[in-house]
């Protein structure tokens, strides 16, 4: 199936979800559906924020503008306009990126100026230097979906007629003309002062421009069949017409108050774009490929050759033997020496629909609903970069990294496990096929647990990584969503059925001990003797008291914006994802009275996030990864100092096999990181000596300094940095 079918799919269910839900006879939903609305004209950029700062990112999205010039490609990728070496055309290199304040959808360039259509306004940017771009100035009165420069001015088609805009002074474009168009416009074409416009209705409109302030139609060409026209490119006397169902139209306009139709071709399934250069049209079919049509005949056009494409393709360009086509995931490079059989020799990606991300370190792993994992190194987190990947599966729903393994729930197949040994390199070693749609995954030692949405909680051996098989499970309702587990518990949140407590000590027969059914859970968090659930039914964040296990709690509560759909929490702060409405920071340092004391709201639809120390990290489906700094307070009572930074409270806490700690240093220093026990006796010194300035980890086996397994109880873990000391409590169970 094609991905933008599926796009659409997904579409549809949202608004058929929501008008179930509103009836409260919801049988089965999806976490899409719950948080998730395609947009077909995004807003522009949303700084609205509370506390937060967006501090990086790695921003994806449909690839929908390009233009050719010489080495270099210019690509827009959802917000992000890109420019490309492409000298080697099999290896096309980024050279540099700069996030426009909208959804990039036309760029044009002439001399050093990038001109850019993005969804609210016309941004225009400083290309004299290519690696290094910057912005000239932004237009939100001037906006369409197509833009065509010629010298000083600008011609945009904007779907109800054609603009005249003028751009002698870039720091200020200004509309000087319009001509109103009965149909749709699509796209322009302007040479010898004439705009040849390919219209969806009104099929090729030929509008004189000599005078820029009263264009003026002087002729047209409509079909007899009821085409569209989508595209037009102009050649001497012949305009060429990409024109979806109808394929390609050649069109005489030697009399420009009489354009005739001289010859077609109609072998496309949707023809959507068109370039012409010597005796080939290469023609974009939006969902079958490209085409290439010999035209040394005009009157007999044919085609000879043939791409296929996995992609939806809206764009091509042809030069030197090589064709560039833009589809939905970015952009893809054939060679064209043999025009009869076109074959791909590059692909630079511009798309992802990011579900959920786990930070080790200095490394974010996503799950791509597209393209199964991606690996970013976010060490630096304004130039965040892809360094590895896992592109042979879609539909990955969460991600838990544990050791050298990645393993991710595959939405419509089961557990994929992934070694990531080597994050630049990282190869699918077993795979465990299951039933419905799995949706959580989290890892303990040698089993992994899946929620499964209406088949409950499936528990999975992994101790054979090459061979993961499935050893219990337990039915816990109709919409198991999210699960956590500490020691011999798992949490399970379930849409329908609130939470479920399951006593997982033998994998084989998992039985319920205790449950919640007065919320309805996407997610859960657990740390210490709290549970914190994402209702999404109640809007908010359910505090959950799990001392007592039989009979779990709900002691606080927060309504938030939204639909709350994942949530992490570090130290005193739960980092909540709420869909449409993005991130919110919630202080749960009294956990009675949790209070939202932050927020950012993402431009995408937020579904994933981690939290490491103030950094969170937020997986927004197309839009990519936010990386988002709280600034605010938080009721921690630890005292800052610039030489050490204890990023994340150890964790799992309490804890029966494994404790980890992760901190940050920000330059060399000499670091301490000690155990001792209650009555202060130093119990061991896990680590003693110099580092870098940067994220580290560590585990604590619950071991002494001979190696002998403590009793269960409680402990303190102690880090020195610099003249900065942490305290951290840690609960050991037997």
């Amino acid at each position: 199936m094609k991905k933008f079918i599926r796009i659409v799919m997904v579409f549809i269910s949202v608004l058929v979800a929501a008008n179930l839900l509103a009836q409260d006879q919801l049988e089965k939903i999806r976490t899409e559906e719950l948080g998730l609305e395609i947009q077909t004209s995004r807003e522009k950029l949303r700084a609205d924020s509370l506390n937060c700062e967006l501090v990086g990112g790695w921003f994806s999205g449909l690839s929908y503008g390009f233009f050719i010039s010489d080495t270099l490609t210019y690509i827009g990728g959802g917000n992000y306009f890109r420019i490309l070496n492409v000298s080697d055309p099999s290896n096309p290199i980024p050279i540099s990126k700069f996030k426009c304040p909208g959804e990039i959808r036309s760029i044009h360039i002439s001399g050093t100026i990038a001109y850019v259509l993005v969804s609210d306004g016309l941004f225009l940017l400083d290309i004299t230097e290519p690696t290094n771009p910057s912005e000239i100035s932004y237009s939100t009165e001037i906006s369409g979906q197509y833009i065509y420069v010629v010298d000083t001015l600008a011609y945009l088609v904007n779907g109800i007629g054609l603009q005249t805009i003028n751009v002698s002074e870039p720091t200020n474009p200004s509309e000087i003309g319009f001509y109103e168009t009965e149909g749709s416009t699509n796209k322009v074409f302007v040479v010898n002062d004439k705009a040849y416009v390919a219209d969806s209705d009104g099929g090729l409109l030929i509008i004189d421009v000599s005078d820029p302030e009263n264009p003026d139609e002087i002729g047209s060409y409509s079909y007899d069949n009821g085409g569209h026209a989508l595209d037009v490119q102009v050649v001497d006397t012949l305009a060429y017409l990409a024109s979806g169902d109808s394929g390609l139209r050649v069109i005489d306009i030697s009399h420009p108050e009489s354009p005739s139709e001289i010859g077609f071709c109609n072998n496309a399934d949707y023809a959507y774009a068109v370039h012409v250069t010597g005796d080939y049209v290469y023609m974009a079919d939006h969902s079958d490929g490209l085409h290439i049509i010999e035209i040394t005949d005009p009157t007999n056009p044919e085609e000879i050759g043939y791409y296929y494409s996995e992609d939806y393709v809206y764009g091509a360009y042809a030069n030197n033997n090589v064709a560039y086509v833009p589809g939905y995931s970015g952009l893809r490079i054939l060679d064209l020496t043999d025009p009869s059989n076109p074959s791909e020799i590059g692909f630079y990606n511009t798309y992802g629909s990011l579900n959920d991300v786990h930070v080790v370190e200095s490394l974010a792993f996503v799950a791509d609903d597209f393209y199964g994992m991606r690996i970013i190194d976010v060490s630096d987190s304004n130039n965040p970069k892809e360094i590895g990947g896992c592109y042979n599966f879609s539909f990955a729903e969460e991600i838990h990294v544990a050791g050298n393994f990645a393993y991710i729930a595959d939405n419509h197949d089961g557990l994929r496990i992934i070694d990531i040994t080597d994050p630049t390199n990282p190869s699918e070693t077993g795979f465990c096929e299951m039933e419905g749609s799995i949706l959580g995954v989290y890892v303990v030692g040698n089993h992994a647990f899946m929620a499964n949405d209406n088949r409950g909680l499936r528990i999975i051996d992994i101790s054979d990584s090459t061979n993961p098989s499935e050893v219990g499970y337990f039915e816990t309702g109709r919409g198991a969503r999210g699960v956590y587990v500490i020691d011999t518990l798992a949490y399970v949140a379930d849409a329908f059925d609130g939470l479920s407590i399951i006593n997982v000590s033998d994998p084989n027969d998992p039985s319920e001990i205790g449950s919640n059914s007065e919320l309805s859970g996407l997610d859960l968090h657990v740390f210490d003797t709290l549970a914190y659930v994402a209702d999404y039914r109640g809007g908010g964040l359910r505090v959950i008291d799990i001392t007592d296990p039989a009979n779990p709690a709900e002691i606080g509560y927060c309504e938030t914006e939204g639909v709350p759909i994942e949530v992490h929490v570090t130290d005193n702060i739960a980092y909540l994802i709420t869909g449409n409405d993005g991130l919110r920071i919630i202080d749960v340092s009294d956990p009675e009275s949790p209070e939202e004391i932050g927020f950012y709201d993402t431009e995408g639809s937020a579904h994933g996030v981690y939290a490491v120390g103030n950094i969170a990290y937020v997986a927004a489906h197309e839009d990519g990864l936010y990386i988002i700094k709280y600034s605010g307070g938080s009721g921690i009572e630890v005292k800052i100092d610039p030489n050490a930074l204890l990023i994340s409270s150890p964790s799992p806490n309490p804890f029966t096999q494994e404790i980890v700690l992760k901190y940050e240093i920000s330059e060399n220093t000499v670091v301490d990181i000690t155990v001792y026990n209650m009555l202060g006796q130093k119990i061991q010194e896990l680590f003693s000596g110099k580092k870098s300035a940067g994220i580290h980890q560590l585990r604590w086996d619950g071991t002494d300094n001979e190696g002998n397994k403590l009793p269960g109880g409680t402990y303190f873990l102690q880090l020195k940095a610099g003249n900065r000391i942490i305290n951290s409590k840690l609960v050991h169970v037997k």
